[in-house]
């Protein structure tokens, strides 16, 4: 009991120091010429003792001084991610918002185009301070980009992963509404030049960014009369599950969600796919307090296709790496009816795959105990090219 409470309280830890680092994330730093003075021990520990908002800053300081160190952050971001993993507690559960800012920084720098994006992506998978990095890059090339939305895909289509190739065409939504000043409608559409292949995820970039620009977190700011309504506004777009999925995160994350119960009250009223949306939205703040096996297991609290939508919360991403944990969270799934059985294999199977780009549609399905879970595992694992909708 006292391990699971103490997990519990690190990761609320966590999420409460992501939450603080994007409040405080506004206009661009002042990269400094030499590395800031401070404490000598741990990954930018002088930062750790300030209080959020000037740990953020001097967080972001920091980061910038060793990309610019580093000299190749495509090579060298992997380095980083590391020391920030070893580091842990508001460092790590902030870096992919905090390096949104390094990126952009990093981008001006060095005068970044479309043509030389591909020399900047960090060769990782990781979903923190590289995934962040590489979208900070593609949000500063928003004005460029909106000229010829299709000109990112030469950059993601040659990327060697399926996951940072998702990353890319994610980071395009959010590039989308820096170039168009947070016009929605505009990014969107934009997103849509995508192909279908491309553009419900390319949105959820955009619609997480329109959510972020309400609160003028991460260097955006409020467009006029904006709509802060998730019915009104994913009404209006075909693609309702992308839009919802960081409303809560972005406008509602002091609400607390850590029961099936929690989860069912957010989206009490909403039908069809405004309530599928909702209920994957509400469930990534599950995501603050529990990890994935434990929060798998509150969505088996839940009944039918809201078990189903409850799993596009969870994050998947947290487990690169982690083979025995990966293979915990599939195994959540025999505790469900047969009814709903089968999809959560599949999707977690092709979440999963697209984390390991491939590999575990053959490694990981086959370890499971039963013939129809690994059929499932396998057929979801052979959609990991479709677009998710719902991922990090």
């Amino acid at each position: 009991m006292q391990r699971v409470t103490a997990f519990a309280g690190a990761v609320l830890s966590a999420a409460c120091a992501l939450l603080a680092a994007q409040a405080a994330i506004g206009a661009s730093p002042v990269v400094p010429d030499a590395p800031i003075a401070g404490g000598t021990t741990g990954f930018l520990s002088e930062c750790a003792p300030l209080a959020d908002t000037a740990k953020a800053r001097c967080y972001v300081r920091g980061l910038s001084v060793e990309v610019e160190r580093a000299g190749d952050p495509a090579r060298n971001l992997p380095e980083i991610d590391r020391k920030v993993h070893e580091a842990g507690g508001f460092l790590e559960a902030a870096c992919h918002s905090l390096m949104h800012e390094v990126g952009r920084t990093y981008a001006k720098r060095h005068d970044l185009t479309i043509e030389t994006l591909y020399t900047y992506v960090p060769r990782s998978n990781d979903p923190g301070c590289s995934a962040g990095f590489g979208m900070g890059l593609s949000m500063y090339l928003g004005p460029e980009l909106i000229v010829e939305p299709r000109s990112l895909l030469r950059t993601c289509s040659r990327l060697p992963t399926r996951f940072r190739e998702y990353t890319c065409v994610h980071g395009s939504g959010h590039a989308f509404m820096r170039g168009f000043h947070s016009q929605l409608r505009d990014a969107v559409n934009a997103c849509n030049e995508l192909g279908p292949s491309n553009a419900p995820d390319c949105s959820q970039g955009a619609f997480h960014d329109y959510w972020i620009s309400l609160g003028g977190g991460d260097g955006t700011s409020a467009p006029e009369n904006a709509d802060d309504s998730p019915e009104s506004v994913c009404r209006a777009y075909t693609y309702k599950r992308p839009c919802w999925y960081r409303y809560f995160w972005e406008r509602k994350s002091a609400t607390r969600v850590y029961r099936a119960a929690d989860l069912l009250e957010q989206c009490d009223g909403q039908e069809g796919m405004q309530r599928a949306g909702c209920v994957s939205g509400a469930s990534l703040l599950v995501s603050r307090e529990r990890d994935p096996v434990d929060h798998a297991r509150v969505c088996n609290g839940v009944q039918g296709v809201d078990t189903y939508n409850c799993l596009r919360g969870v994050n998947v991403p947290a487990l690169d790496g982690k083979t025995f944990e990966q293979l915990r969270l599939i195994r959540t799934c025999a505790d469900l009816p047969s009814a709903t059985r089968a999809w959560c294999y599949s999707w977690i199977g092709r979440t999963l795959a697209v984390l390991t780009d491939g590999e575990f549609r053959t490694s990981g399905c086959a370890q499971l105990e039963t013939e129809d879970a690994r059929v499932s595992c396998t057929a979801g694992g052979a959609r990991m090219g479709r677009p998710l909708r719902t991922f990090s």
